[in-house]
């Protein structure tokens, strides 16, 4: 094993047993994972939703996104993980703070391709030299990108989009994971770019189908969320940490996205 750099296994019966035995509650990593569900179904859980996904589906995870994941009996497949600076460049695209579920539903012939990449790390990663990792590193970042490919064949969007705004995508992904907790306005965020507010939702809107409003709310009750869960602050705290000069607007926004106020959010968590 290499340690705390990059990591690779199968979901096979032994491992599967072992996840299901324990019910491990919702939780967060400090690395990228990448699961992909060979057969069988999942159930997985990020940030407060919950979908099951069939076979043939790859599982996106982000660093420090809460999340669980529960295998059917007979599932089985693969599973990657790695430090974020492993990879030779970060990818927005894929491992992003605000766009819900990544997953990847495949068709016979991508599934043969991702395949066969997995064949590859798993080869490499049972030979590396510790101290040797640059084949490691870079089959895995030909595989992330692969998976940049799918992720853009599922969303449709046409070449040309995706190769003019993918720079301004990034640099958004940056700026708001270095200032959510204190900027707000969509206009920050557009001037900061140097692009007006609807250029800038026009660009977000491709990549996420939403607002730039509701992505910031979202990356703001997703961080609440985590710090409701692991962190020994107040509400009241937390609204403060978040930037909210008034409790009850934080309320109401954390409300809005996942039906619940803070506290209630909080007393559901423990009993889960």
């Amino acid at each position: 094993m290499i340690p705390e750099q990059f990591l690779f296994f199968e979901m096979e019966r032994e491992t599967v047993e072992l996840v299901r035995a324990a019910a491990k509650p919702a939780h967060r990593h400090s690395y990228q994972e990448i699961i992909w569900v060979r057969q069988g179904t999942a159930e997985h859980l990020l940030d407060g939703d919950v979908l099951e996904f069939p076979a043939q589906t790859l599982l996106i995870i982000p660093k420090g996104r809460i999340h669980r994941f529960v295998p059917s009996p007979d599932c089985r497949g693969s599973v990657i993980r790695f430090r974020e600076e492993f990879l030779l460049n970060p990818s927005h695209l894929l491992f992003s703070q605000f766009t819900g579920h990544t997953a990847l539903q495949l068709s016979a012939e991508q599934a043969v391709a991702v395949e066969a990449y997995f064949s590859l790390l798993r080869c490499e990663f049972r030979h590396a030299d510790p101290y040797h990792l640059q084949a490691l590193r870079h089959l895995l970042a030909a595989f992330v990108a692969k998976l940049e490919e799918l992720r853009l064949v599922h969303s449709r969007m046409r070449p040309q989009d995706f190769s003019r705004t993918l720079c301004i995508w990034n640099r958004f992904n940056t700026l708001i994971e270095q200032k959510f907790k204190t900027e707000h306005a969509v206009s920050y965020y557009a001037a900061e770019l140097g692009l007006s507010s609807r250029k800038l939702g026009e660009i977000v809107k491709l990549y996420t189908g939403t607002f730039v409003s509701r992505v910031i709310d979202e990356r703001l009750v997703t961080e609440a969320k985590r710090l409701i869960l692991f962190s020994e602050l107040t509400i009241k705290e937390i609204a403060f940490e978040l930037g909210f000069e008034e409790h009850a607007y934080f309320t109401k926004v954390f409300k809005k996205f996942t039906g619940k106020t803070p506290s209630d959010f909080k007393a559901s968590a423990s009993l889960a």
